[in-house]
């Protein structure tokens, strides 16, 4: 037992500084005092209770979520208990990516270097503050740090397991947040040869069932809901944010997402008859209104990469706390810039890693292109934050130890 725990020590003590961390949140902003539901936290409320109290999907959020925070309502879990439950959960989820991450740095650099940057990991509390609320930021993490955990380890062993498990686990992220299926069905496709070759391996099972799973959900939507897709969502953000704007810019008016009257007209329509609405007004604004959809989708890109975290920004000072308000005032300053400098970072090692490793290491190669397509995708929703681009945060970190390996001073570990 000694020797587990001397093996596994910072390890260990990684998940008593991120447990530290979130304790300090929450005296210093009053977290557990916070009343603030986000719109988009009843929603996974409700895919919860329609999974587990009627047996039934919902239009915009898949049932892997909700399977994983409704599970509490089978041993009696009010729907209102969801909202503490998810922040346990999404501890959970956080110190499993942390140790993730902390085992991914290792084998670029010495165990002291991938200690500090799991710390530095542990500082983005763009990302830690999720952990508060009934969102899919925290569990999406997880089920993306996990995908590239084993896909490292194929590409170091070449272990064909490691790959099922790693495209598995990409393919699942679906089921947590729809933004990750073009960029799971971009792996598939590549490694689409070597799963063929190996396609009777009864590991592929666990492939078989990732992919299952995704097929009954879109199953499910069309029996439920008229539609073969997973989620009803992406045209809802399509057509309320990215070409709401655009659409306000050809009139001359301004935009004010909360009141949105596209919206409001577009929530009027059940969600099959809404697809119908989105799908002719993308093919409309494509023909008609191609300079401002570009301008639209640059000012998202600027204002989501040049923003602050949106959940301090909301919270209240329920008891007029000076140290509530500089709290507070810091982590706006703090996430801003954190957001700012990591996205920089992130774009400029991703397209030097592009350049360099396309032929040599499929790992940092999938990383890279993960970076560019989150922050690209983030171009289509408007006033997020930094919501969107901390996805990027832990990957950026890994090209940033990728580049310290060849620094002596660094030690990176020897094979």
């Amino acid at each position: 037992m000694t020797l587990f725990f001397k093996k596994y020590s910072n390890h260990f003590l990684l998940a008593g500084i991120g447990m530290i961390s979130l304790l300090l949140l929450v005296v210093l902003l009053d977290i557990h005092q916070q009343t603030l539901i986000f719109p988009d936290a009843t929603n996974y409320n409700e895919s919860a209770t329609n999974l587990y109290w009627y047996v039934r999907g919902h239009c915009n959020r898949p049932l892997l979520m909700a399977a994983i925070y409704g599970f509490p309502l089978v041993f009696g879990a009010s729907e209102f208990d969801l909202y503490l439950t998810a922040q346990f959960i999404n501890g959970v989820f956080w110190l499993m990516t942390i140790l993730l991450m902390y085992e991914i740095f290792i084998q670029y650099v010495s165990t002291k270097v991938a200690f500090w940057l799991s710390i530095l990991f542990i500082c983005f509390f763009g990302i830690s503050l999720y952990n508060f609320h009934f969102l899919a930021e925290t569990p999406f993490l997880f089920f993306l740090v996990a995908s590239f955990y084993f896909l490292q380890k194929y590409r170091q062993t070449k272990v064909f397991k490691w790959l099922v498990f790693a495209l598995s686990i990409i393919v699942l992220s679906m089921l947590i947040k729809p933004a990750s299926k073009f960029f799971a069905l971009l792996m598939l496709l590549y490694f689409i040869r070597e799963l063929i070759r190996n396609y009777t391996k009864k590991i592929m099972i666990v492939l078989y069932s990732s992919i299952g799973l995704c097929l009954i959900q879109a199953i499910g939507i069309k029996y439920q809901f008229g539609d073969f897709t997973i989620s009803y969502i992406d045209s809802v953000t399509f057509y309320n944010y990215l070409f709401s704007k655009a659409d306000c810019y050809r009139k001359g008016t301004d935009f004010d997402q909360m009141n949105n009257p596209r919206a409001d007209y577009l929530f009027t329509f059940k969600v099959h008859d809404q697809k119908k609405i989105v799908k002719a007004d993308i093919i409309e604004q494509l023909q008609n209104n191609k300079i401002n959809l570009v301008k639209a989708y640059l000012h998202n890109f600027v204002w989501n990469t040049a923003s602050a975290n949106v959940v301090p920004i909301t919270y209240s000072n329920i008891n007029n706390s000076k140290r509530f308000e500089i709290t507070k005032s810091f982590l706006i300053w703090l996430t801003k810039y954190q957001n700012r400098i990591m996205t920089i970072l992130g774009i400029v090692l991703s397209l030097i890693m592009i350049r360099k490793y396309y032929k040599k290491d499929i790992f940092l190669l999938f990383v890279a292109v993960f970076i560019l397509y989150i922050i690209g995708i983030s171009g289509i929703s408007s006033n997020q934050g930094d919501r969107f681009h901390i996805m990027t945060y832990p990957f950026t970190l890994i090209l940033i130890a990728n580049y310290l390996k060849s620094k002596p001073f660094f030690a990176p570990p020897q094979k």
